[in-house]
This record gives C-alpha cells, structure tokens and sequence, in this order.
C-alpha cells in the first residue's frame, strides 16, 4: 500500500469519520478560496488561480515532443487541448492591456503604466522576466512580492488587482500611483524639504514600513525610489523584490537577495561578508528610514561614495563618516531622529519609540491619512506621468524566446504555480450571495453590468473626493 511521506494522514480513518456529503462540500469551500482547515498564507498557492497555473504547466510540459512519444500523455494532451485553450483564453494577459507609458526599469523587471482595454481602467504594470528569475539563486523571491500584494488590507501598500503569466514573463497588475517616486520629489524641490514636509512624510513612511513587518516580513529596500504618492498625496510603500519573510524568532536569513548598497544597514552588511549563515532583524529597515531622514535633510546620502566598496566602507564604520553639516540649520529634534536611527541594532529606534519621538509631537497617528499633504500631483489625465522622472531604458535587457525542450519534463515552469492571482475570484469567494448567483451566463452577465456601473460611481465619487481635498489643501495654505 503506497504512503505519503508529506504530511499523510490515514484516508480510510478520514473517510469513516467524515460523510462523503460534508467532505465534498469543504472541497467546494477550498475552491471558492476560504477552507476552514488552512490560513491565507497556506492557501494562497493552492487558490483556483494556483491550481489552474498547475494544470497548464501539466498540459505544457506533456506537450513536449519527447512526451507526446508516450501514448498516454498523448492522448491526455488531444483529449484535453479544447479546454486547455478555453481555459487560459479566459485567463488575464498582456494583451487585455495597452501600454501607455514606462515609468521604471531594473534588472529584473520594468514597471509600465497601463489601461485596460475593455474598461478603460489604468493600473501600474511590473513585468518580470522568468529567465532572469530562474538564474538567480534564490529563485522563489518573487513570490514575497505577489503574497504581500494580494494578502495586504493596508492603505500603504497599492491593491493588487491581477497576477498572470506568459511563457516568458511574470505580471503583477497593481494601483497606478501618478503622483510619482520620492526621489522625484526632492529632485523637484533641489533635495532639500523644509521640517514640516519631512516629518510628513516619514510619519507615513514609518506606518507604511510597519505595515509589512505586521504581515511578517521585512522590506530590505526601503528608498525614495520606492516610496509613491498616490494621486491626493500620500504615499505608498511598493517594490517587495527583496522583501524577506521573518522567522518565527522574528529574524531574516541572509542567503536571500538584498536591496540597494546605499541605504543597507550595518548588520545586513556583517552577515554579508560573513560565512552566510548569520541572521538579522526588522531593525535593519529602520535604518533606511534613517538614510532618507538625512537625504531629505541634506540632499545627498550620508554614506555614498563613488564606489560600492567605499559606500560599504563607510557604512560599517558610521561613527566616524556620519556627519552633519552645519547648514541647513536643523532642530534639535530631528537631528534626534536622525542619529536614534543611523546607530547601532541594540540602540535602534522600534516602531514605538518612533512614535513617541519629540520630532513627531504635532502627528495624529491615527489620522494622519486625513491630512493635507504637503503635496497634491497636478494630474492632466488619469494616466499622467509627468511627476516621475525618465527611467533608464538601457538596463532592461528584453527576454529572448524560451528555447523547446527536446529531453522531456524540464520542470522550468514549476516555479511560477501558485503566482497567479485575481482580486475579482477573491471577492467573489467571500460572498455567497454573488457566488450563487453565479448559476447562470444571464445572471453572470446582468451581475457583471452591475459590478461595472458600480465601478464607474465609485470612480467619479473617488475624482470629486480628489478635486475637494485640492481645494481644501489651497485655502488651507492660504490661511496659514
């Protein structure tokens, strides 16, 4: 009798206990997304989306001349390819979306703004290459990133709306944010904000940062690039490539990728340069805020120095090269801030010890959303990108085709199951009411007219909402 070595269980003792009636109904409840036996964590790989990413790699890798030579995967591959097709043409593709404009490009990916073709609806687009992907160590990286944008209930963090795949490609879907980068922002104002404006927008930059360390990771590139303004001026915490998931103990293995060289703290630099077993914690975060906390202070970056190695140099020995000139002048509080974040683990400040600093005294924490931003993006369409600046193009190398594989199963795509998601299945799982109206195409249809209209009201309350809290931000810069 063949066993499970992973987590068996003794199926005649489950059968005997449980009615066939009650188990098929809990099989309903895990296709519909919401089984009481897993969390959201232990699900989010085997949602609809994820079991349908593994019934295609099945079918593509069964495809494969050296496959369709055995005469059962070949009759497995005739007798299901109609359906296959069906299947993936009523999944999410490039092709839903036309590319309106580039705003950011990396190494491993490029992050495009895009419209929706049959809504007219405009979304940030990241694409990632799956051959880079796989040539990196750590191959799974990328899944942090899907997993703290579709499990995220924080207003810090931009709403995930699709995640699909091609042959060639990831995409995640996601909140454009057109009120571009951080790092636009001090280039706007010459690298140097005023007090008010700083303590602005550390104070929702510290809740976006402990947002992610609530969900259990840690972000490890916390920098202006990554930090958004939405389209009333607050800001959004996005890039989680180099996210990490902490360990029960709260801390983070150092053989994961890390993010840039400028804004890494001390200990992530020790484990680096050490035998790659040592660990750290979600301090090293704080660090970075701390690097930004002196960029918008003085204009440049406390460490940076022509190369990486002087830069690490630098870091590792910041008692002697932190330094705070003597202009602009700075208030004794925020010079605090500063040095109570670029300083070592032990002496660090915590997320409550930020919030209870002096520098912070006038913030309501609790409201600060329902403040006026220091600044609202003139917006002339809603897919504008006038307030990010031009992105290198040269960094991004295009994917060559993926080359066919004449040995059999290649396992290249395995990977990538369970990356597919969809925010529309996710709110249809949590409401029986839509579930079960679901039983017919014209039920489906008038329901989805309703979703639409829906849709459209919301957006134009959401523009009017935006247009009044422009006019608020300009009489109350007025009075004061």
């Amino acid at each position: 009798m063949l066993k499970f070595k992973y987590g068996a269980r003794n199926l005649l003792d489950a059968g005997a206990a449980d009615p066939i009636a009650s188990r098929a109904s809990r099989l309903n409840h895990f296709f519909q997304g919401k089984p009481p036996f897993l969390t959201q964590q232990q699900m989010s790989p085997l949602s609809r989306e994820g079991i349908l990413d593994a019934l295609f790699v099945l079918f593509e890798e069964c495809s494969q001349p050296a496959l369709m030579k055995i005469k059962h995967v070949s009759n497995f591959v005739r007798k299901y390819s109609d359906t296959i097709a069906e299947l993936q043409e009523l999944q999410p593709s490039a092709r839903d979306f036309e590319f309106r404009s580039l705003v950011g490009c990396g190494h491993f990916a490029e992050v495009q703004v895009v419209r929706e073709r049959a809504t007219g609806d405009v979304y940030a687009m990241k694409v990632m290459k799956k051959t880079a992907l796989l040539a990196q160590e750590q191959v799974s990286f990328f899944e942090e990133e899907r997993n703290i944008l579709s499990q995220s209930t924080s207003p810090w963090i931009p709403q995930l709306q699709y995640a699909f795949q091609d042959k060639n490609n990831l995409y995640l879907v996601m909140e454009y944010q057109p009120g571009g980068d951080l790092l636009s922002l001090l280039n706007r104002y010459e690298d140097q904000l005023d007090e008010n404006t700083i303590q602005f927008y550390l104070a929702e930059l510290i809740l976006a940062v402990h947002s992610i360390h609530q969900m259990g990771y840690v972000h490890r590139d916390v920098k202006p690039e990554n930090i958004l303004i939405d389209r009333i001026g607050h800001i959004k915490l996005v890039d989680f490539g180099s996210a990490a998931k902490m360990s029960s103990n709260k801390m983070v293995n150092a053989k994961l990728p890390i993010g840039t060289p400028d804004y890494m703290a001390p200990e992530v630099l020790t484990v680096m340069n050490g035998d790659g077993k040592g660990v750290y914690s979600l301090d090293c975060d704080w660090w970075s805020v701390g690097v930004i906390a002196y960029e918008m202070v003085y204009g440049r970056s406390p460490f940076t120095e022509g190369t990486s190695a002087r830069t690490f140099n630098n870091i590792m020995n910041f008692q002697r090269f932190l330094k705070f000139p003597d202009d602009p002048k700075v208030s004794s509080e925020l010079l605090d801030l500063i040095q109570s974040l670029l300083c070592g683990q032990k002496e660090r400040l915590k997320f409550e010890g930020l919030c209870c600093h002096p520098f912070f005294s006038k913030i309501d924490w609790n409201n600060i959303r329902n403040s006026p931003p220091p600044f609202v993006p003139t917006l002339k369409s809603d897919d504008d990108t006038s307030n990010f600046d031009e992105p290198e193009k040269n960094s991004w190398v295009s994917s060559s085709p993926r080359q066919l594989n004449l040995s059999g199963f290649s396992g290249e795509e395995l990977p990538f199951v369970g990356f597919s998601y969809s925010k529309a299945l996710g709110i249809l799982g949590r409401s029986e009411s839509v579930v079960s109206s679901l039983d017919s195409p014209a039920k489906t249809s008038s329901m989805e007219k309703k979703l639409l209209i829906k849709s459209k009201e919301l957006q134009d309350s959401q523009d009017k909402c935006h247009k009044m809290e422009q006019e608020m931000t300009r009489l109350h810069r007025r009075v004061s």
